[in-house]
């Protein structure tokens, strides 16, 4: 922090409100995930368009928008429940895992459930649990779910939040991206009325196509299998492959033809 005064860095951070840069003051919902590299799986999914021009760079993120959206909105017309089905999923585990609890009442919304590591209390009108994974998720914890099977199965829906839901999910796949016809664009172009792009040259260096890493993340290094002779990340205990066909028997004892052949069936 003394640093920090060094350049002014505390100030400035002072006339910010806490909800615009501190992530627990933050009002949305969370659903369960904290991150900051969202640009990160962008550039991997136009890893292979990132080279382009600006222009063409843009139609190839156009096209691709396009056809993703009308992908998840084709998925999502054939869901049958209410809930995506990875929420549903998530919900029909913790009404199983709930089963084995005891329930004590206090009030119409307060509860406490007992399980085998310890006691929690449960309020449904603030939506909160002792356990902090409710609030930290925006999704009921198999603690909050005992009180709402005992009270009705309608009453589970009430407290999940709408974005889960597969009717607010197509919603957001609902309007397509119309493709962009040839005609609306101009037969010429006049260097005095448009910015042209500006030239694109070598650049000096090998060329980077592959993300770098953060340090927290687990690097893993291919290895050739003695099974299936390929650079996998799978050893000869994990493989699923066939077994490579064995040697001759007449070259298994000679020394330097038994290396070539060894070579070559591999």
């Amino acid at each position: 922090m003394v640093n920090l005064k060094l350049f002014s860095v505390i100030e400035l951070m002072n006339k910010i409100p806490l909800k615009n840069w501190a992530s627990h003051e933050f009002l949305g919902e969370r659903y369960g995930e904290l991150t900051s590299n969202v640009v990160e799986s962008f550039n991997s999914l136009i890893r292979h368009e990132k080279r382009l021009q600006a222009i063409e760079l843009i139609e190839c993120i156009r096209a691709r928008t396009m056809e993703t959206m009308w992908k998840r909105k084709l998925v999502a017309s054939k869901w049958t429940t209410r809930l995506t089905p990875k929420m549903q999923v998530r919900l029909d585990k913790r009404i199983t895992d709930c089963r084995r609890y005891k329930m004590r009442r206090a009030s119409e919304k307060v509860f406490e459930i007992i399980t085998n590591t310890g006691k929690h209390t449960i309020d449904l009108d603030s939506k909160t649990c002792t356990c902090q994974w409710w609030k930290k998720q925006s999704f009921p914890c198999s603690h909050s779910v005992k009180p709402m099977v005992h009270i009705g199965e309608e009453e589970v829906y009430k407290h999940i939040t709408p974005y889960y839901t597969a009717e607010y999910y197509r919603g957001l796949y609902s309007k397509p991206i119309y493709p962009i016809p040839n005609g609306d664009k101009p037969d010429e172009i006049s260097r005095n009325k448009y910015v042209m792009p500006p030239p694109v040259g070598p650049k000096v260096g090998r060329p980077n196509f592959v993300r770098k890493r953060s340090y927290h993340e687990k690097f893993r290094k291919k290895r050739k299998c003695v099974r299936c002779g390929m650079l996998v990340y799978h050893n000869r205990r994990t493989c699923r492959s066939a077994p490579l066909a064995p040697l001759p028997p007449i070259f298994k004892n000679q020394s330097r033809i038994g290396k070539f052949y060894m070579m070559m069936f591999q």
